[in-house]
C-alpha cells in the first residue's frame, strides 16, 4: 500500500468515523478497498499494522490528529480526540484529483521519497 492512500485512508477514517484508539482505526480501515487487497495478498498483516501505527504517530506529531501516544513496554497505546483544523484542510486537498500528481512533483523536484512527514511537508506547500 502506497504512503499516500494510507495517508488519506486515515484522515478520512478518524473524520468519518471518530475512532476514539487505533483498534478501532485499525477495525474501520478493512472496510477500504486498498486493505482487503493488502489482507489477501501474501504479505505480512504485522507490516501494514506497523505501516498504519508509523503513519498515524507521525500525522500526530505533525499536528494533524489530536491524539495521545502512550508506549508501552511491549505496545503503544495510541487514542484520538479526532482530526484538527490542519487535519480537516489536508483532507480536503487529497480528496482533489490533481493532489498525487502535485506531491509527486514535488517530492521529485526535492529528492525525497514519499513518507508520512514528506506528505504532510509537500501538502503544506499546496495549501499554504
Amino acid at each position: 500500500m502506497n504512503s499516500f492512500d494510507m495517508y488519506k485512508m486515515i484522515l478520512e477514517i478518524i473524520s468519518e468515523k471518530n475512532p476514539k484508539d487505533f483498534q478501532e482505526l485499525l477495525d474501520a480501515s478493512q472496510k477500504y478497498k486498498l486493505v482487503k487487497e493488502y489482507l489477501l495478498s501474501d504479505n505480512n498483516n504485522q507490516i501494514l499494522i506497523r505501516d498504519l501505527q508509523d503513519t498515524t504517530i507521525s500525522m500526530i506529531n505533525d499536528g494533524l490528529i489530536s491524539g495521545i501516544i502512550s508506549p508501552l513496554k511491549y505496545v503503544t497505546l495510541i487514542k484520538f480526540n479526532g482530526l484538527t483544523i490542519s487535519g480537516f484542510q489536508y483532507l480536503k486537498k487529497l480528496k482533489e484529483e490533481s493532489t498525487e500528481n502535485q506531491i509527486k512533483v514535488i517530492l521529485k523536484n526535492d529528492g525525497l521519497s514519499m513518507t508520512p512527514k514528506t506528505l504532510t511537508k509537500a501538502l503544506a506547500q499546496i495549501i499554504f
